[in-house]
């Protein structure tokens, strides 16, 4: 049994020897091997606000399987559904504790012959950055998780937590080379399949891909979650989800459902480069701005002036300088002109 400290040694090594989140997962989760009998598992980091996944580690079993799991996650109130783990603090749950109330495993795990699920909210300072979910197969000598190995999760995750949470903040100084003009738009069918794509969109989609090690014929995680709750009727129509991919830029998805003239459904989903306001939004949070400090930085996006900054915000003008250098230390530039350009004028 591997205590904390012994995980965040582990976790440390697999952050200096990965370039990007995708390789810390992969590494940490076959780290995880060696003391823990599973056989398949998903890896997700997530958007910490609507907890949809914005990439996954799959191992090719559950790739099977996947879209089914996350069309039954939004459809139904299941055991251990992700949101319900973050929202009442428990965190984490083994399946085979409630199995005979999950329809999950009823309907999906037990067909593809899979016996026993471990699922890990991975939290940090009361945040939510991944999920991490463990599989144990019917054929398995050992076919349920043991108490000992459930510990040993509920170990590494936070030390998981928190080594996903640098990788959110992280900032991609890159943008992504794409086709300028139109939107990029997917047709889909009801059951994911792709009728008609955009020229932009087939590139912007080739980036999703790869950020997941996907191939080319495989849907990436964070559209499948949009279809599923937007399926599910759990979606408000407006919401845009920001995916960073890997050292090269962000990407906006949206999705909205369509009727043909046979009554057919169908799935529209928009792919676009992220705007500036959507990187602005990203970015308060990624520099770990205060609230108020979030406050400062919108009024200088609107050209006012410190005095009015200061009435508008009841402070003083003193107040307003002091949070000024301590955002202008945290984002890294000298003046308010240069703050515009990093966090706001570039993506346009």
């Amino acid at each position: 049994m591997r205590n904390r400290h012994d995980w965040q040694r582990i976790s440390a090594r697999c952050i200096k020897n990965s370039q990007n989140s995708f390789q810390y997962r992969q590494m940490i989760v076959e780290e995880l091997r060696r003391f823990i009998d599973f056989d398949a598992y998903c890896c997700s980091v997530i958007d910490t606000q609507t907890l949809f996944s914005i990439g996954a580690v799959t191992e090719q079993s559950i790739e099977d399987v996947h879209q089914k799991i996350m069309t039954l996650e939004y459809a139904t109130e299941d055991v251990h559904n992700y949101r319900n783990l973050v929202e009442s603090g428990k965190c984490i749950g083994r399946l085979s504790d409630a199995s005979s109330q999950s329809l999950r495993y009823r309907e999906i795990l037990v067909p593809y012959g899979f016996s026993d699920e471990i699922r890990a909210a991975l939290m940090f300072q009361g945040q939510c950055y991944g999920f991490l979910t463990l599989f144990k197969k019917m054929e398995n000598a050992q076919p349920i998780f043991q108490d000992d190995e459930l510990e040993q999760v509920k170990i590494l995750m936070s030390v998981m937590g928190e080594a996903l949470k640098a990788f959110y903040h992280s900032i991609i100084e890159e943008r992504l080379s794409t086709e300028a003009g139109e939107s990029g738009i997917i047709i889909l069918d009801k059951d994911y399949h792709i009728l008609s794509i955009s020229s932009k969109a087939s590139q912007l989609l080739t980036h999703l891909r790869s950020n997941e090690g996907l191939l080319d014929w495989q849907l990436p995680k964070p559209i499948q979650a949009f279809c599923a709750k937007l399926q599910a009727n759990r979606l408000n129509m407006q919401t845009s989800l920001l995916v960073p991919i890997n050292n090269t830029g962000y990407i906006t998805i949206q999705a909205s459902l369509l009727k043909t003239t046979d009554s057919q459904q169908q799935i529209a989903i928009i792919l676009n480069e992220a705007s500036p306001k959507e990187m602005l939004t990203f970015l308060l949070t990624a520099y770990h701005l205060t609230p108020r400090e979030k406050e400062v930085v919108v009024e200088i996006m609107k050209g006012v002036p410190t005095k009015i900054i200061a009435h508008n915000l009841g402070i003083s003008s003193y107040t307003v300088q002091d949070h000024l250098k301590i955002i202008f230390q945290k984002i890294d530039v000298g003046d308010r002109n240069e703050l515009v350009w990093k966090i706001f004028t570039r993506f346009n």
